[in-house]
């Protein structure tokens, strides 16, 4: 296994309905547009994330986007960190190793954006495992990034491989958290997702392994501190297919509640490396799907490229008897852009009476729920900035004809 396989690895839709039409498209290649697993837009990055080669980690900081790009060396291929700014040319970082045979991936910020954490791994030898270890840097007075230091030993155990780093702070304990992804002993198989808190003196805690790992690959964590929220990939069989985005919310209690697959954004293909801008409400991550950098055939990409999205808010609607206040199942749901008259998505006889979909910002919806025997309700709904982190609910009343 060598190191760049170590890298990879309102109503739209209705996820609890018995029976959803949504409007989909084939992928074009041609495009700047693809499509996501339930036929939404998803944009491809700009051209300068694109090198050549996989592009894969995002990471926004203010308005410059990092990202890692794995291209052909004398010995193979190498990967490299580079950055960019709008439209500009993405350039390399300092950082970079000199020798070839040392990869450098997965850059992450620490919260005032002084210390920066990253994957250093040498390229394996026939016979020898890949291994990689985490390494940081300081921001200097004068603004650049000082010596590089390695994590210590009880993250960086001899004989595993850790990588993707990213920084977040718990707002329990009001500590910021290391999360890291790691294939040591004691975890529930293959790579999981481990962290570590780091003490106001710099010191390192000891790993603790996530009670929600799988005993396939969990990888790439982005930990969203403003909603205390885990991002991560993992390619457990019950997803959409190859590598999904989950999110893990952490409740009040300190407790992780079950991952919840990142449906919007997942398709049959891999999708890793989800981080979010709050600022921009963009999210950035990796995925292998068919797009306009494939060459030949667009259905077997070798390469992954960087996409953004722009997520929606959760809407659950609650469906009940005007009459009696008893709930409603076998409902009907039309949802309607309101200034283009377009159907956006139909939902026939529902098993629930209670459903969750996606709405998405800056949005006029006309939703329409009907069942035989009540008169139907037509709303309008209007989604003012709204991102995948609010729950909007809306309760419908149906009225019986009799």
């Amino acid at each position: 296994m060598n190191f760049e396989h170590l890298l990879k690895k309102t109503v739209v839709l209705c996820f609890l309905a018995a029976q959803t039409v949504a409007q989909t498209q084939p992928y074009n290649p041609a495009q700047s547009i693809v499509l996501n697993n339930e036929g939404e837009a998803v944009a491809l990055a700009d051209a300068n994330l694109y090198l050549g080669g996989s592009s894969i980690a995002p990471c926004r900081y203010g308005e410059r986007v990092y990202f890692t790009s794995i291209q052909p060396s004398k010995n193979g291929k190498v990967s490299r960190i580079y950055s960019a700014v709008g439209k500009e040319t993405a350039q390399p970082l300092p950082i970079n190793p000199k020798d070839e045979q040392i990869n450098i991936a997965h850059l992450a910020f620490n919260a005032v954006g002084n210390r920066i954490y990253y994957t250093l791994g040498r390229e394996p030898k026939p016979g020898n495992p890949a291994q990689s270890e985490l390494w940081f840097c300081n921001k200097t007075f004068d603004g650049k990034w000082g010596n590089a230091e390695k994590l210590p030993n009880h993250i960086n155990i001899a004989g595993s491989s850790v990588k993707d780093p990213s920084l977040g702070f718990d707002f329990t304990t009001r500590k910021e958290i290391l999360f890291f992804a790691s294939n040591r002993p004691g975890g529930k198989g293959g790579y999981d997702i481990w962290y570590s808190v780091i003490e106001p003196d710099g010191q390192f805690g000891e790993p603790v392994n996530f009670s929600f790992n799988t005993p396939v690959d969990d990888v790439s964590p982005h930990f969203f501190s403003q909603r205390q929220t885990l991002f991560f990939s993992s390619n457990v069989i019950s997803g959409v297919g190859g590598f999904d985005i989950y999110q893990a919310k952490r409740a009040e209690n300190g407790t992780w509640k079950k991952p919840e697959n990142l449906r919007q954004i997942n398709s049959i293909f891999d999708e890793t490396y989800f981080s979010y801008h709050p600022q921009s409400q963009t999210n950035y991550f990796s995925s292998n799907r068919p797009n306009a950098n494939c060459k030949g055939n667009i259905y077997n990409c070798t390469d992954f490229s960087i996409f953004t999205a722009k997520v929606g808010a959760n809407l659950v609607v609650n469906i009940f008897n005007d009459r009696s206040g008893s709930v409603l199942y076998g409902c009907n749901i039309e949802l309607e852009d309101s200034n283009t008259g377009q159907l956006q998505s139909l939902v026939l006889n529902s098993e629930k009476n209670v459903l969750e979909m996606p709405i998405f910002p800056d949005k006029k919806y006309r939703l329409i729920v009907s069942r035989k025997g009540f008169y139907p309700v037509s709303l309008e709904l209007q989604s003012t900035a709204s991102n995948f982190f609010q729950t909007v609910e809306q309760n419908i009343m149906l009225k019986p004809m009799r």
